[in-house]
């Protein structure tokens, strides 16, 4: 398998992720659970595929970022319409990725590529292991284990919250890093597209 199938692999599991969890039931869940760690690694190995085999290429560089996007998006959506996270969070992990995107477009107006930062690699795994936290917690819920404990109102919520929230903060400096390594690209471009007659 390519590296580039790999790549694609999370964005055509992401809607069959989607679908599981809306059928909201114990076993559903442990589907969901299974395709997280499924696009995680997926992820994990394309990248070094494309190394090991030396097939890197404009269309993985720009093709793995938007797979991560939309597995990890559809995943905190979903999370969202469970109401396992607040709304502010899913906008942070939501307005990082077009920070990004748009850093990588106007960059590649002036000739520079963007290169994966160690802030973004870190962003991607606490994201994954929070997605496989949160899991936990709700599988453990539903389930019936520590029933007296899930049983106070809110814990859940307070506890997939918590989680959630130390992955928003990794992917806000993750962001605000990225802005501050490219601001000088993206500043240039504005300029020379003031400057156009």
């Amino acid at each position: 398998m390519t590296a580039n199938a790999l790549t694609i692999t999370r964005i055509v599991l992401s809607p069959f992720f989607m679908v599981a969890f809306m059928i909201d039931t114990f076993a559903a869940y442990v589907v969901c659970f299974i395709l997280s760690i499924i696009m995680e690694l997926s992820d994990y190995f394309d990248g070094k595929l494309a190394r090991w085999n030396k097939q890197t290429s404009d269309f993985g560089r720009l093709m793995d970022p938007f797979a991560d996007s939309i597995s990890r998006f559809t995943i905190f959506l979903c999370f969202l319409s469970a109401g396992w996270v607040p709304l502010w969070m899913v906008a942070i992990f939501f307005y990082r990725d077009v920070l990004v995107s748009l850093i990588r477009v106007f960059a590649m107006k002036q000739g520079v590529i963007v290169a994966a930062r160690k802030s973004g690699k870190t962003k991607a795994w606490v994201q994954a292991v929070c997605i496989w936290l949160v899991f936990a917690v709700i599988l453990l819920e539903k389930a019936g284990f520590a029933a007296e404990f899930f049983a106070v109102q809110g814990r859940t919520y307070l506890m997939t919250t918590g989680i959630i929230a130390v992955s928003a903060m990794i992917t806000l400096y993750s962001g605000i890093d990225y802005w501050d390594a490219n601001k000088s690209s993206v500043l240039k471009a504005f300029r020379a597209k003031s400057k156009t007659p």
